[in-house]
């Protein structure tokens, strides 16, 4: 079991230090859009808002990924707060970025990504199904907030889409995982 938690956390420090450039890359797009105006002042704080939730979530799992390496669940919940905090950055990004019309729904791929370090076809689906959820929430909650900016059929229709993408991705992932030494 030494060695399972062993590798678990290893992969657990890979993906915060992976998730340090994602936060990174963000924070050059948010004073990008910032310096040419494209997005308002409030917006930029909320996006600095979630920058900063980011680096607490990702900065305690790298933490606590370094202090309990032999406590495997530990490692596994740490995991699981990586995929929801990707989960929620991904919907609050799609609902500031104009719902069924946002670019951001690529970031749902992160999560679903950052599951299969569990090696677990449930951990995946599951994560498939929950960004699927988020997703259809962020568009909804923007189609009734901001109405007229599309059409109902278009929204479901994008909802369907985008959901059958990540469940695409997550069998992709799954696929990926199956593969045996060469």
């Amino acid at each position: 079991m030494a060695k399972q938690s062993d590798s678990l956390s290893f992969s657990v420090l890979r993906l915060a230090r992976v998730h340090f450039l994602y936060i990174f890359a963000f924070a050059v797009s948010i004073i990008v859009y910032d310096s040419s105006k494209l997005i308002s002042p409030n917006a930029v704080l909320n996006r600095w808002k979630l920058v900063t939730l980011m680096v607490l979530v990702v900065t305690s799992v790298w933490y606590f990924a370094r202090a309990k390496k032999d406590n495997i669940s530990i490692q596994k919940g740490l995991v699981a707060l990586l995929v929801f905090a990707d989960i929620l950055f991904a919907s609050f990004l799609v609902y500031a970025d104009r719902g069924m019309a946002s670019l951001a729904v690529a970031l749902f791929a992160v999560p679903i990504i950052t599951s299969a370090s569990l090696w677990s076809r449930s951990a995946v689906l599951a994560t498939a199904t929950l960004c699927t959820a988020a997703y259809g929430y962020a568009s909804v909650k923007y189609f009734v907030d901001f109405f007229n900016e599309g059409y109902k059929v278009q929204l479901y229709s994008t909802i369907g889409f985008y959901g059958a993408i990540f469940f695409v991705i997550a069998l992709l992932v799954m696929a990926a995982m199956n593969r045996k030494g060469g």
